[in-house]
């Protein structure tokens, strides 16, 4: 027997924790005479979306022909945003910005929610190291052109426009601290501390009419999003959330002192700023030096998070 649709919108209200949520919703929603809309607006998403898809999936295979022969790539991975998915960030997007009065999430429904969410498809480009995100932005803006930038400032992003592909935002860099900033400002990205030491470049494009975020990232700054993706990110109801954000802020840490050894070995090996000395010691430039001395400071530092972590766990008996 099929699965009915209050069968799962009940499960899935459970299973999710959004009854609240949907009731506040309801709540403002009956004040403007709108009835009990967040479950109409989910139940038309979800009744159409199977096609939906289709297209989604013909956008994102379109571009991963466009980027997929890269040199510069380590890895890519792809997705198309999954229906539960869609419909929990619709009912959170609706619930934040309810009351807003410049947010297009305010008036999200059925119809427009492809001119307003930006992250139905889903790209990320993994590369060894972070020097090669230039290259891969050159090739981006080729396909992917920037528009007149007084444009950008008018809207959150720039509506899509039959037949044309371009940027529909200005990228943004997000970095750690002490991170050099020059080669984002350089070519006039956005920049964004990330509280917890994240890196990576985003992108959003208008293509098919289909907003895509394209993810910029070395193989460091993956394996630590993957893991506080899965575990922390959106994770709240989870017991033990408060001992694996704790967690994850170590891991970045590690993840970003291993990135920033690699690209010092990328470095080296081009032949910058160190020869060998009778294979005995190495000659370093100053530079070299205050790094690997840094890399020591972040170490230590990390392990007294550690030991701190440690000295808060009680052995079960």
């Amino acid at each position: 027997m099929s699965e009915t649709w209050n069968d799962w919108w009940d499960a899935f209200l459970e299973r999710k924790r959004l009854r609240n949520k949907v009731a506040e919703l309801d709540e403002l929603d009956s004040g403007f005479g709108r009835g009990h809309l967040t479950e109409k607006i989910c139940k038309a998403i979800y009744d159409g979306y199977d096609e939906r898809d289709k297209e989604l999936q013909r956008v994102k295979k379109e571009l991963l022909d466009i980027l997929g022969d890269l040199e510069e790539v380590h890895l890519q991975s792809s997705r198309v945003k999954k229906k539960a998915s869609l419909i929990e960030k619709v009912i959170k997007k609706r619930h934040e910005n309810i009351l807003s009065e410049t947010s297009g999430y305010a008036h999200l429904d059925e119809e427009n929610y492809t001119g307003i969410i930006t992250d139905l498809v889903g790209i990320r480009l993994i590369v060894n190291y972070r020097g090669k995100w230039q290259d891969i932005h050159k090739r981006i803006l080729e396909n992917f052109p920037v528009r007149p930038l007084e444009e950008y400032q008018k809207v959150e992003h720039l509506p899509h426009e039959e037949g044309k592909q371009f940027l529909a935002e200005i990228p943004t860099a997000y970095y750690a601290e002490g991170d050099n900033l020059a080669q984002y400002e350089a070519m006039h990205l956005k920049v964004k501390l990330h509280k917890m030491g994240y890196r990576s470049v985003h992108y959003i494009i208008s293509c098919q009419n289909v907003y895509v975020e394209l993810q910029v990232r070395t193989i460091y700054d993956e394996a630590w999003s993957d893991c506080d993706h899965n575990y922390v990110y959106k994770q709240d109801a989870n017991p033990n959330n408060r001992a694996l954000r704790r967690l994850s802020q170590i891991l970045c840490n590690l993840t970003n002192i291993a990135n920033d050894i690699g690209e010092n070995m990328h470095d080296i090996y081009q032949g910058e700023g160190l020869s060998d000395v009778n294979g005995e010691k190495w000659v370093a430039s100053g530079s070299v030096v205050k790094f690997y001395r840094d890399i020591l400071s972040r170490l230590q530092e990390t392990e007294t998070q550690l030991k701190n972590f440690n000295d808060l766990l009680e052995e079960k008996k």
